[in-house]
């Protein structure tokens, strides 16, 4: 039976529709050359008239923005209402900054507000309210008259350049600007507006302050991984580790998770994260071998090895585990297993398998006799038993200890893995059985443990541990996933489709880590030979995939960027937040790593469901 793929199909047609052509091309060459003339240029503003009345964009508007960026420099915004598009350009040229920004890299964004702005209670409306009152950021702007008789703009799109989420912090940004004072004596109205930007290609249309995704496709994909590979290896240490945390909104690596610490002298750097890292270049290295990123693994692991490891001695034989922070985290040991595990056998190297052979060794004496795993030995500093485990339970963790021991049997002779195999059997029944009873509080409506799910699709290649149990909670949490999954006829906004929820009405989950669960169900689904599962679950990964293509920091995306070279490559956390992590990276940057091998015979399979399905859903 062929499933309906109608939810899934053509998320981009939803949005805004937009194709440049030469006319669009030939204003674009007129303003750009107007912007980069001196100051005594003499510019012909009707020859832009004219090319401008000639092109799609809207020709009856109520008001026309303009707003230069360049990096480094303050952006520059104009805006007049019934003004002709020509006039208000001319007081962008006028301004007495833009000789000095048109000297850089800039980017032109232009805003057409076609429809009346509406009175709004600014205290009032927020993303969590419903109907009148609901106030979309990205999608909804402000235009604000103060007590000082100025006219103020939050456009749209400042949501996203200014990284915005939430009406909080929307209101802490403008409290910082204008004072609370001020904002309680303004009268706000709210607006929309049709946006665009400049490029070297042309102009972008822009959604959320976006540039559309269009279409989802494996060259997209690619360069994804490539953008965001090429961010880690330039940006990561001599001494191995990686760039933690950066805001490109602000050029900040201060941690909005740990605003006190001074990110110079005293930085915030999580160790289980920084493996993350190290396997988003092997992911890379896996689908495209080029070698280039070994020498950053090695890096990465040596590290690890020199800052973190520490030995224990188990039953008279060396384990190791990971100490940061003063704390030693079941998660942090299997991640840097999962690392070292992988790398020998994506390039032979054995020089770290001692290291390897302690990581396990530990990690299966953190199983307790009722099989529920260990989570932190160490907790600041105070060594932790089995008797004090309750209080420092992690959802996450064993999932990671599961992968990292799974890819490590892989090194160890056929004879030599059933201890381990006892013990995994042992931590998978608490996992699968026990936990969702004795830990019921930490299960959400939308499964998260994607670590497991991988865990128990990497330990499929051994045959003695293929059991019903764990297939079944692999493909059951996949289930959930999807059920969770906004979807092309049901997303709240267009861009949605594809992202997650808890409960529906959410701001989206746009969730690379979830997004890798769901893709360890279909690996599952192909080393079985369960074809009609595939079927089933490919076109909500392709979903999946097109909402978080929505955080990738492509060149054009980042036209607001105080420091391009930074900000390039990285992949942010929300669709209007700015600040990304080298975990916000290594999530959606491997799960498209992951996903490249299956996709050429995937879309095979899609494209005859769909010819199955009917002209209605064939592509064009």
């Amino acid at each position: 039976m062929t499933p309906d793929l109608a939810p899934f199909h053509r998320p981009e047609a939803h949005l805004p529709q937009f194709e440049p052509g030469t006319n669009e091309d030939e204003l674009l060459r007129r303003l750009t050359e107007a912007i980069r003339s001196g100051a005594e240029a003499i510019v012909d503003s009707a020859a832009i008239a004219a090319a401008f009345a000639r092109t799609g964009f809207a020709q009856r508007f109520l008001s026309v923005v303009f707003v230069l960026y360049a990096p480094g420099q303050r952006r520059i915004v104009v805006s007049r209402r019934d003004e002709a598009f020509e006039r208000v350009f001319e007081r962008l040229l006028a301004h007495p900054r833009r000789i000095e920004v048109a000297a850089a890299d800039w980017r032109l964004q232009m805003d057409f507000i076609t429809e009346p702005a509406s009175p709004v209670d600014f205290y009032a409306i927020g993303m969590t309210r419903k109907g009148a009152l609901h106030f979309e950021i990205g999608v909804d702007g402000l235009v604000y008259k103060g007590p000082d008789g100025k006219r103020n703009l939050f456009l749209p799109g400042d949501g996203y350049v200014r990284s915005v989420m939430t009406m909080a912090q929307l209101r802490a940004v403008l409290v910082k600007t204008h004072g609370e004072d001020y904002l309680r004596q303004s009268v706000f109205e709210r607006f929309r507006s049709e946006s665009y930007l400049s490029s070297p290609q042309g102009w972008l249309r822009l959604y959320r302050g976006y540039p559309l995704v269009g279409p989802l496709t494996r060259d997209k994909i690619e360069h994804a991984v490539e953008l965001a590979v090429d961010h880690i290896r330039r940006t990561q240490e001599a001494d191995g580790r990686f760039l933690y945390y950066y805001d490109a909104a602000r050029d900040s690596r201060l941690d909005h998770e740990h605003p006190k610490r001074d990110p110079v002298r005293n930085p915030y750097y999580n160790i289980l994260r920084h493996g993350g890292g190290g396997l988003t270049c092997i992911y890379r290295e896996k689908w495209n071998p080029r070698g280039d990123t070994l020498e950053n693994i090695r890096r990465a692991i040596e590290y690890l090895i020199a800052t973190s490891f520490r030995i224990q001695e188990y039953e008279g034989r060396e384990g190791a585990y990971v100490y940061s922070e003063k704390k030693s985290k079941l998660g942090g040991a299997g991640i840097a297993l999962y690392l070292l595990a992988d790398y020998q056998l994506l390039s032979g190297d054995t020089q770290y398998q001692v290291w390897a052979d302690r990581l396990a060794w530990h990690l299966i004496h953190q199983v307790t006799a009722s099989g529920e795993f260990i989570y932190y030995n160490i907790y600041l500093d105070r060594e932790i038993d089995a008797e004090g485990n309750r209080e420092y339970f992690s959802f996450y963790y064993p999932g990671e200890a599961v992968c990292g021991l799974a890819k490590y049997l892989h090194l160890v002779d056929a004879a030599a893995r059933e201890p381990y195999f006892e013990k995994l059997r042992k931590a998978l029944a608490f996992l699968l059985v026990e936990r969702p009873h004795t830990r019921a509080d930490q299960y959400t409506e939308v499964p998260s443990d994607s670590w497991l799910m991988m865990g128990i699709m990497e330990l499929w290649d051994f045959p003695s541990m293929r059991d019903p149990l764990y297939s079944g909670f692999v493909f059951e949490d996949a289930k959930k996933m999807v059920d969770h999954l906004y979807k092309v006829t049901d997303a709240p906004w267009p861009d949605y489709a594809g992202g997650f929820y808890y409960k529906f009405g959410d701001y989206p989950y746009a969730d690379g880590a979830r997004c890798e669960g769901l893709l360890g169900a279909y690996a599952l689904a192909a080393k079985m030979g369960d074809e009609a599962r595939m079927r089933e679950l490919w076109p909500a990964l392709r979903l999946a995939a097109w909402a978080v293509m929505h955080l990738v920091n492509t060149r054009d995306a980042i036209y607001f960027a105080p420091n391009p070279a930074l900000a390039l490559g990285g992949i942010r956390f929300k669709y209007t937040r700015q600040w990304f992590r080298i975990d916000t990276i290594q999530h959606v940057a491997s799960f498209y790593a992951k996903l490249l091998p299956y996709w050429d015979e995937a879309e095979a399979r899609l494209a005859a469901q769909r010819a199955e399905a009917g002209g209605a859903l064939a592509d064009a």
